[in-house]
């Protein structure tokens, strides 16, 4: 056999050896990818159901710092400003403290209270002149609405997650209950009738 032969039959052998070691490293190498795609999204699973837990928890956490009732707070209110009509109560997070501002008026002018619903102190109070457009307009009738937390109920039957502020208000002689209720990645506008219960709206952000 000529060496010309023997040395060709030797490169060949080293060229398929290469090949070969290629080809386990492209096979480890796409192994250790398709491992380290699945450990990261492991990771991003795992993170986001932390980050959905921690807000609901701090949602519910925040819920319970209502310490002062609604019917506790409009006799604050009236403290301040006695046998006034009430147009809306809001109660609402800010600085995440939850407040209860309510505003009332009578024939000449409208009133605001401010009060920490946790703590019952008056934050402010405010007076205006009443616009001649409001002169007619009727107070909510709170004996006849449902209360904050069957407002919440029903809001939460039409969507996912735990109310955290409410405003209730007249709204072209209607008494409607609006609803926020907050999940991990939305949040949802749900208005109530607060005579009837009927669901009048449902919005996603």
């Amino acid at each position: 056999m000529s060496k010309i032969t023997t040395f060709g039959k030797v490169t060949a052998s080293i060229a398929l050896a290469s090949l070969m070691l290629a080809g386990c490293s492209s096979n480890n190498d796409s192994s250790q990818s398709n491992s380290s795609t699945k450990n990261s999204s492991k990771v991003s699973s795992t993170k986001s159901q932390t980050k959905k837990a921690v807000k609901e928890n701090t949602t519910k956490l925040k819920t319970q710092e209502i310490n002062l009732s609604q019917s506790e707070a409009l006799n604050k209110f009236n403290e301040q400003f006695k046998d006034k009509k009430i147009k809306e109560i809001d109660l609402e997070l800010e600085n995440n403290k939850y407040i209860y501002k309510i505003d009332g008026f009578d024939m000449n002018k409208e009133y605001t209270v401010n009060i920490d619903a946790n703590s019952g102190k008056i934050l402010n109070t405010h007076s205006e002149k009443l616009d001649l457009d409001e002169h007619l307009q009727k107070g909510i009738n709170l004996d006849k609405t449902i209360s904050r937390e069957e407002a919440s109920k029903i809001a939460e039957k039409h969507a996912t997650g735990t109310s955290q502020e409410w405003k209730l208000e007249q709204d072209n002689n209607q008494t409607i209950w609006e609803v926020k209720v907050v999940s991990a990645n939305k949040e949802t506008d749900v208005k109530i009738d607060a005579i009837n219960k009927k669901v009048l709206h449902v919005e996603k952000d």
